[in-house]
């Protein structure tokens, strides 16, 4: 009895957790699906929908139009990274995901990450700032000494390591 009751919840809980991934699935807007499902960017990544948000949305690259970011794994190397779409052209860059960043070539430890939209990247400790940055960019969040700021810089994806 109680591994029929094991075996009814493992098979309830494998259908939602089905039911939850094609909800998410069906939020994707519909111009970024190519990118991400058909692509042979993502041949070797898959969607990696672990965190809250599932996915940002700013104009990351200032051509007037929303891009949005994604959190992918490394179907290689199980490895953690940010998958930028870019609306204009549809482009995806690929950051992290076994790929170096400059704090690593996986971001498996980031569970907090957001819009970034100051003009500057500050230093933490002094507050000081290190340069200008035009556009909005994205923050992961490491801990509370150690993040890292993805940021446009009007050819490519670059990132800043914010350190206290």
């Amino acid at each position: 009895m109680r591994n029929n009751l094991f075996l009814i919840v493992l098979i309830f809980s494998s259908s939602l957790h089905g039911q939850v991934d094609s909800l998410m699935m069906d939020r994707i807007p519909s111009w970024v699906r190519h990118v991400v499902f058909e692509s042979a960017l993502m041949e070797n990544y898959n969607l990696d929908t672990s965190r809250n948000p599932f996915y940002l949305e700013a104009d990351f690259n200032d051509d007037g139009l929303m891009d949005i970011a994604f959190f992918v794994k490394s179907k290689l190397e199980g490895k953690t990274g940010v998958l930028i779409v870019n609306k204009g052209k549809n482009v995806g860059y690929i950051l992290g995901a076994g790929k170096d960043i400059g704090i690593g070539a996986d971001v498996f430890w980031c569970n907090i990450w957001f819009i970034y939209r100051e003009k500057y990247i500050y230093n933490f400790k002094d507050k000081k700032k290190k340069f200008a940055i035009e556009t909005p960019g994205l923050e992961l969040v490491k801990d509370e000494k150690t993040s890292v700021v993805i940021y446009w810089d009007k050819k490519r994806y670059k990132t800043h390591i914010k350190n206290l």
